[in-house]
């Protein structure tokens, strides 16, 4: 988003693009929120003022606050990550790979608190050991190093729809949600903030649930980042700043992440940069009636070698990207 900023202002004096970046990148929160991962475990850090290079591997988590109310009602305590991400930022820093993965995948995850360890659903590891023990689950899953990692609520997806005057997005099959009593028709919907926010969250009515909520998932960011890219996003100061506002106040962030730096190094990625897919599983297991979706072992193994060997041909031949332009 500070990029944004940087490609309206590029003309103008160094000195102020980097004014405007700086006001903006201070407005993200920042937490120590790989304290928890113990040095061995840590991704290596670049040189003190050693320029951003790739490859890098960047968590986010998003939280579902009805969700983690819902939870809290039915005798779950702690907050759980309605939606898990991986981000990976090629070498040259030209593309983007997002992954998502199913919150409910039967996964280990290490011991931290009161959790003794073992296996459970990973979203539960928010809970257990907050974003430093999601962090080391996901590493030991895929057999990765992580590099930074985003805590993001759906308040942000809400101000930040709003800030761009809504987003479009086109839906492939008219569905009902029993949940928010919504009909969802066939073809293009203008959404706002709220209607994203209500989007996003339905699992009822659609085929494959949680698997297709994260391709809805996928799609929002698809048009978001599109919409933040128009013209009339761009152009009109009070637009970009609200869009600007919404964004960077919504985020947390690990304290060694460099905000602007990141930024800047990623600013000429566009919506065609981005490839967009979902880690496979292999089915549900249900055990004491809570379902739980079950790893594919190959898939995690393949794209473990794909993050770490920084190439990816060979994995999206085998498991194919999302489309991100279309809906569920």
């Amino acid at each position: 988003m500070v990029g944004i900023v940087v490609v309206v202002v590029g003309g103008g004096a160094a000195y102020a693009v980097n004014a405007i970046a700086d006001h903006y990148a201070n407005q993200v929160h920042k937490n120590n929120f790989l304290a928890g991962v113990p040095q061995d475990e840590r991704a290596s850090a670049p040189p003190s003022g050693a320029p951003i290079a790739g490859p890098m591997n960047i968590l986010v988590l998003g939280s579902d606050n009805a969700d983690n109310a819902r939870a809290k009602s039915q005798g779950v305590d702690g907050q759980r990550s309605d939606s898990i991400i991986l981000f990976h930022i090629d070498t040259t820093f030209d593309h983007v790979y997002a992954f998502s993965i199913e919150r409910d995948s039967y996964v280990s995850v290490p011991a931290a608190g009161s959790w003794d360890g073992g296996k459970t659903k990973i979203n539960a590891a928010l809970q257990y050991g907050g974003p430093a023990l999601t962090v080391r689950t996901v590493q030991d899953l895929l057999g990765i190093k992580i590099n930074h990692v985003v805590v993001v609520s759906f308040s942000a997806l809400i101000k930040a729809v709003d800030a761009v005057g809504g987003v479009d997005v086109y839906v492939d099959k008219t569905t009902y949600d029993d949940q928010f009593h919504l009909t969802w028709t066939k073809g293009w919907h203008h959404l706002t903030g709220q209607q994203a926010e209500f989007y996003v969250r339905q699992r009822h009515g659609l085929a494959d649930g949680d698997y297709d909520r994260m391709k809805r998932q996928q799609q929002l960011i698809h048009a978001l980042v599109k919409q933040a890219g128009t013209a009339g996003v761009l152009s009109n100061p009070y637009k970009l700043s609200d869009l600007l506002q919404a964004v960077t106040s919504s985020l947390t962030v690990d304290t060694g992440m460099p905000v602007k730096d990141l930024a800047f190094a990623a600013r000429g990625l566009t919506m065609n940069s981005i490839t967009f897919s979902t880690l496979p599983t292999n089915g549900t297991l249900v055990m004491g009636g809570v379902d739980y979706e079950r790893v594919n072992p190959d898939a995690t193994a393949a794209l473990g070698t794909a993050l770490n060997s920084d190439n990816f041909a060979s994995y999206l031949k085998r498991y194919p990207a999302n489309d991100a332009s279309h809906g569920l």
